[in-house]
């Protein structure tokens, strides 16, 4: 049977986390298709994927923003989720977005750390509430740890291959054009905290609402200073 949802999970070199995301997705309590697209890993990425996902692809070497294209590409069903290769989805999360996208271009919903320190914690608490904010604002601040598009939609309209940052803000702010994109509060996704372990403010209010700005004002961004900045 044809899967009414696809998950697209994005990975490089996550043999450390990437089984329990895949089997998190395997245990739904909605079928969906798992799909990995592998950004050429030299671990066991590949080999602990194939347990599990249902189409696994190798990517162009060209960035984030091109895995997700090629995911949605290849991907069967009429929604595309995505999700991070540390994300460990809960059991119902496919099954709220097939119930909550139905009227929309697109769906997005809060993350959650499933480990790190309670500063951490605290941090992406409120910076949730900081997209809840600007959504309502008319900017949905999309996060492409958890997200899901009509895949019609997504194929029209492509990630941006020459943004490897905000890639997932800048498609959100450019298919509101074309139908309703929803933030939903109880979508919520577990996802590691490695990323914002030692300089959540930092990278948030400086560097992500700093670059989300320069988005909305039409100015460039450059990637290399980008991470260059965060890795100080």
């Amino acid at each position: 049977m044809k899967p009414y949802i696809s998950v697209v999970v994005p990975a490089k070199n996550e043999e450390k986390v990437i089984e329990k995301c895949l089997k998190a997705l395997k245990n739904q309590t909605m079928h969906c298709e798992i799909i990995v697209v592998d950004g050429h890993s030299t671990d066991n990425t590949l080999k602990i994927a194939k347990r599990y996902a249902d189409k696994i692809i190798l990517d162009n070497k060209k960035g984030i923003s091109d895995a997700r294209n090629i995911g949605a590409k290849i991907a069967s069903g009429e929604i595309v989720a995505y999700c991070d290769a540390d994300a460990i989805p809960r059991k119902r999360w496919v099954e709220t977005i097939a119930k909550n996208i139905k009227n929309s271009i697109g769906l997005y919903g809060p993350i959650i750390p499933y480990n790190g320190n309670k500063k951490t914690r605290i941090s992406i608490r409120f910076l949730n509430k900081i997209v809840q904010l600007l959504h309502k604002l008319g900017h949905p601040c999309i996060c492409g740890a958890n997200m899901a598009f009509k895949r019609s939609a997504i194929i029209k309209h492509r990630f941006n291959v020459k943004m490897s940052i905000l890639e997932d803000y800048e498609m959100g702010n450019r298919l509101k054009k074309y139908g309703k994109i929803c933030y939903y509060t109880k979508l919520a996704m577990p996802i590691s905290s490695r990323r914002y372990e030692g300089s959540i403010f930092y990278t948030v209010f400086f560097h992500y609402l700093r670059n989300v700005y320069r988005l909305e004002r039409g100015k460039r961004i450059d990637p290399a200073n980008y991470w260059s900045q965060l890795d100080k």
